[in-house]
């Protein structure tokens, strides 16, 4: 274990460097600011100090507070592990010190790092070094004084773009903009602070504190102005989100009463929205997907992983090319493989687009987009595939051409290639059933559009070896994408999690809840869309296949509704044609589509599922809660048995790949909020009016029962566990 350190040494000059010390960022842990406090106060007692220069060590100045303290609150419910750092230490000692401080700034500057940074007196930074304040994505604002000094220092409209929108700048525009006094090379960066500091205390440069500048605020009606448009802009960007207001509030409490009543605010915002539900699933979620790395039998065992320098993807289609996409983008090497020339050709110019897209947008420079694009094959045959690291399939949904296709592959294919379906639902034991290599045979479920969605499903057999899971896991990461490893079974862990949300969405259309009130509902939970507007978007032949292979995995609890039949027979195929629950036209917003309401009243017919032939009356949070509390019910069956490590894993999984709202903290800590007592007792009385369908699980009756949380862990039997 690194022990947080905080050292002091003086030169010949007079000049006290402090160096804050913890690996890997030099969070700012309870013992570091314990010692900055210390170091600071001895600094100011010596005779022999004339002036004081604070650094890191290791290349980084500061990531900024150590966020564990938030966890341990949270555990707790004590907001007294919080240290008070704003006033007694930034303000009282840094900042109105009577020996001038100048902070030495070198890799990144974030969060309280960079509000150490403005409590000093000056900045110097070395080149390229990254500064920000990140604090609203996790739920809570800039506790250490940052939202008084940055409006100070670099202009309120600049300030709010870099906190409330969490937008980071570098030491460069830092310099135009007044953040960073200069930048010069890190090897000048601690002699050039030294002799500023000195300047300082000798009075040849000018002693700025800055929570006492007010040049760069303006007039406080102008600051009202630009307040209220950011107020706006919040608003539209940030639902069922609050701590951004709140972040607006401490800047203009600061503005129109003074810095140090601002800080005041700050201080009393900040320790609220630590306890805040927002913040305990944001915070919860960042911890979450730290831990998706973290594999039983993969990564504890000293496995290395194998590069992955050439990569072969079968089917140019809209996954094999977003796939493709993804891989050449960071360095890898790919063949494209179709079966003939026109699928080819047109899987090849996807790809083309795909990254044409990204320069476009300046997401990528014309540089970089035709060096990726240099590095994608397209081949016919499997001439290319005897010196490939790994073969992903995405092909269409057939078992028996995947069978067919892992057949030839383990033939052709080195010992050591890895053999990866992205397969969204098939049992992969069946994809492998005729090699011999299942060994090699794992599940790569990307999500659509495969280079721009972030999650990687993994999916292992009771075959899959840990190597394979290790080179797969690595892969995912090169490719920016966070890989969660799950087991094997129809839908795996993010699509069977969900496989209700549909089919409960179809089931109160049918009972005759409006289907427009139903996505507006959803939509303002928070997810991206709502089912119906999702069905659109995805086509209705997926909707339909997938439905099949959840009706044949679990029959006791699938519903069927006749709704998307009668679309596609009305000529509709959702956003492909145009023409869906909603209109769909290029370069505009989707419209509900009311002449619909004749093909629900037909589904409404067929399934005769209202009560006494009348709409059910329902309120909008019944409404949320009857299609979201049976994907918790779910999600306890995967977890029951054993599908994926940790309950956290479902959570990461829910929101990074069917957009479950992050500061809900994903589905299964939004359950455990909720209460798994109030969703036993909801789901048990729907059953006895409605059906299996809403049927409690034996997991969620258990833990309601006993009243355990539903994220505590499990023990699992060992046929279970032997699915990870």
């Amino acid at each position: 274990m690194v022990v947080p350190t905080v050292t002091m040494e003086v030169g010949s000059d007079g000049v006290a460097v402090i160096t804050m010390s913890n690996p890997p960022v030099n969070s700012l842990a309870i013992p570091i600011i314990e010692g900055l406090t210390g170091k600071f106060k001895e600094a100011e007692r010596r005779s022999d100090v004339k002036a004081i220069v604070l650094t890191g060590k290791g290349g980084r100045f500061s990531g900024g507070f150590d966020i564990n303290v938030f966890q341990l609150v949270h555990k707790t419910g004590d907001i007294s592990h919080l240290p008070d750092v704003s006033v007694s230490f930034v303000n009282n000692i840094l900042e109105d010190s009577k020996k001038p401080s100048v902070t030495a700034v070198e890799g990144l500057a974030l969060g309280g790092g960079l509000e150490l940074a403005m409590g000093c007196h000056a900045r110097i930074a070395a080149p390229r070094t990254q500064l920000g304040l990140p604090e609203l994505t996790l739920g809570v604002i800039p506790g250490f004084g940052g939202t008084q000094r940055l409006p100070r220092l670099i202009g309120l409209p600049k300030a709010i773009e870099v906190m409330v929108f969490s937008k980071p700048i570098m030491s460069e525009e830092g310099e135009k903009l007044g953040l960073i006094d200069v930048v010069v090379p890190s090897k000048d960066l601690l002699n050039v602070a030294r002799k500023w500091a000195l300047d300082i205390a000798e009075k040849r440069k000018p002693w700025i504190r800055s929570l006492h500048k007010t040049d760069k605020i303006g007039s406080i009606s102008e600051a009202h102005k630009i307040l209220q448009g950011a107020r706006q802009q919040v608003k539209q960007t940030f639902r069922n989100m609050f701590h951004h207001q709140l972040c607006l509030d401490a800047i203009e409490v600061g503005i129109v009463h003074g810095g140090y009543h601002g800080l005041l605010e700050e201080t009393k915002i900040f320790k609220k929205l630590v306890l805040s539900d927002n913040a305990k699933g944001l915070i919860h979620i960042f911890f979450s997907q730290r831990a998706t790395s973290k594999v039983p039998n993969v990564t504890d065992v000293g496995l290395k992983p194998n590069p992955a320098k050439k990569v072969a993807v079968i089917g140019g289609g809209l996954m094999g090319s977003g796939i493709a996409t993804a891989l050449i983008l960071n360095n890898i090497y790919v063949v494209l493989k179709e079966i003939n020339s026109e699928y080819l050709l047109k899987g090849i110019k996807s790809v083309e687009a795909n990254v044409r897209s990204l320069v476009s947008r300046k997401k990528l420079t014309q540089e970089k987009g035709d060096k990726a694009l240099s590095m994608l094959k397209g081949v016919l045959d499997y001439s290319e595939f005897a010196d490939v690291d790994m073969v992903i399939e995405a092909v269409i949904e057939n078992i028996s051409l995947k069978q067919k296709i892992f057949g030839e592959l383990e033939k052709i294919c080195p010992p050591h290639c890895v053999l990866a379906s992205n397969t969204s639902t098939i049992d992969l034991n069946l994809v492998g059933e005729n090699t011999i290599s299942q060994d090699r045979i794992i599940g790569a479920h990307f999500f659509s559009p495969a280079h721009v969605m972030p999650l990687l499903e993994i999916v292992r057999t009771e075959k899959t070896s840990g190597q394979v899971v290790l080179d797969l896991m690595t892969v995912g990461k090169t490719i920016k994408k966070v890989p969660v490893v799950v087991g094997n079974c129809t839908g795996f862990a993010v699509n069977r999690t969900f496989f209700p949300y549909t089919q409960s969405a179809l089931f109160l259309v049918n009972l005759g809840v409006d289907l427009f009130r139903i996505d507006q509902l959803i939509s303002s939970f928070g997810l991206p869309m709502g089912p119906f507007q999702l069905q659109d978007v995805s086509g209705y032949g997926v909707a339909i296949a997938v439905g099949k292979e959840f009706a044949t995995a679990f029959p006791d609890r699938t519903l069927r509704s006749p709704l998307i039949e009668l679309m596609i027979k009305n000529g509709r195929n959702g956003k492909s044609n145009g023409k869906g629950y909603y209109i769909h036209e290029k370069g505009s917003k989707p419209k509900p589509d009311l002449s619909v309401q004749s093909i629900i009243e037909e589904s409404r017919r067929l399934t005769n599922a209202m009560p006494g032939g009348k709409p059910i009356a329902v309120s909008d949070q019944e409404v949320v809660d009857m299609i979201l509390f049976p994907v918790v019910n779910e999600a306890c069956r995967v977890m029951d048995e054993g599908i994926v490590i940790r309950a956290s894993d479902l959570d990461v999984a829910s929101v990074l790949g069917m957009g479950f709202p992050s500061y809900r903290g994903g589905i299964v800590f939004w359950a455990d909020l909720v209460g798994a007592g109030h969703i036993y007792e909801s789901l048990k009385k729907w059953s006895e009016v409605y059906g299996d369908f809403y049927k409690p699980s034996r997991f969620l009756e258990q833990r309601a029962t006993a009243g355990i949380p539903l994220s505590a862990p499990t023990s699992t039997s060992s046929s279970s566990r032997s699915r990870l």
